[in-house]
């Protein structure tokens, strides 16, 4: 089972526009494991219509152990309240391109544009949803104080 300090965060963006107008723009998330392989993947999506009206949905998600409590319940997280949480992701980006942008930072590959990566994943993600591993790394140390 996976710990929460056993795992980062990376996140990517990449957007286009569809045949009939709509915008996506796609936010993926990556889970990594401290050998650096993904061992959970989703991606969020925004999509704006012609008339400027948003809609949120989760796309592609992949997970290498299903039966990973901590994994499961970020793969949840995902889906809980997408639009909040695509919000939120959305500012990162948004800030990241208005000053982080340049030809010796940013990285371009298959996901998209690499806004972060290998962030602890207390930065990004609640602390109720990282409780499925059991607790962070030495809170009963602390508590038998």
């Amino acid at each position: 089972m996976f710990k929460r300090n056993d795992l980062t965060l990376s996140m990517f963006y990449a957007s286009s526009t569809n045949n009939d107008g709509s915008k996506t723009a796609i936010i993926t998330v990556q889970i990594n494991a401290s050998n650096a392989d993904a061992v959970q993947t989703s991606q969020l999506l925004c999509i704006t219509d012609t008339s400027k009206k948003k809609s949120y949905a989760v796309g592609e998600q992949s997970i290498k152990d299903g039966s990973d409590p901590l994994l499961v319940s970020i793969e949840s997280y995902w889906r809980q309240n997408t639009q909040a949480v695509v919000g939120q992701l959305m500012s990162d980006v948004l800030e990241f391109i208005a000053g982080n942008v340049s030809q010796g930072t940013t990285w371009l590959g298959f996901n998209g544009l690499r806004v972060f990566e290998n962030e602890p994943l207390e930065n990004r993600i609640p602390e109720g949803v990282l409780d499925a591993d059991g607790g962070s790394v030495g809170s009963a140390d602390v508590q038998a104080v």
